[in-house]
């Protein structure tokens, strides 16, 4: 049984409710990053591919502490880093909107990528092919979904399930 909290936007964009076949976040309980830093990362990332436009409304931070289940000061936590790292930016009885003018550089989904880069190439120079490598990081990612699972299920076992 699955149990990560998830939430998405509904057809109306205004507010919150649950489903696993396409999330806007998920915890992960098994990440060493607190969740404020999950979240934050994830609505960095929507933010950056366009998912949420510049000067658009975030969802409100008690409908996502609701809808996934985590503390209101977690998502104020993460919301506030969002402001600082220029992303967001707070109206005060209003609510977190995108920033309008967000920096077209280098996202972090781009570092990140060029961290993959440089693993293929190490991969690579001890002899790899590309197949090769291919096939080792997918052995890897199999891992770490089936430790993910092995701690959902664990959780489940003592009740933690949500």
């Amino acid at each position: 049984m699955d149990s990560t909290y998830s939430i998405q936007l509904d057809l109306k964009g205004d507010r919150l409710q649950s489903n696993d076949d396409n999330p806007l976040f998920r915890v992960d309980e098994t990440s060493d990053l607190p969740i404020w830093a999950q979240l934050r990362n994830r609505f960095a990332y929507l933010i950056r591919t366009g998912f949420f436009k510049p000067g658009e409304q975030l969802p409100s931070v008690r409908s996502i502490a609701a809808e996934a289940k985590i503390n209101y000061n977690t998502v104020t936590k993460a919301y506030r880093d969002l402001e600082l790292s220029g992303l967001a930016v707070s109206a005060r009885g209003r609510g977190m909107f995108v920033q309008r003018n967000i920096s077209s550089e280098e996202s972090e989904e781009d570092a990140i990528d060029a961290l993959l880069e440089n693993c293929i190439r190490q991969y690579r120079s001890k002899g790899m092919t590309y197949r090769e490598a291919r096939e080792r990081m997918l052995s890897i990612i199999d891992e770490l979904e089936r430790k993910a699972r092995k701690a959902e299920e664990e959780k489940s076992e003592y009740g933690i399930v949500q």
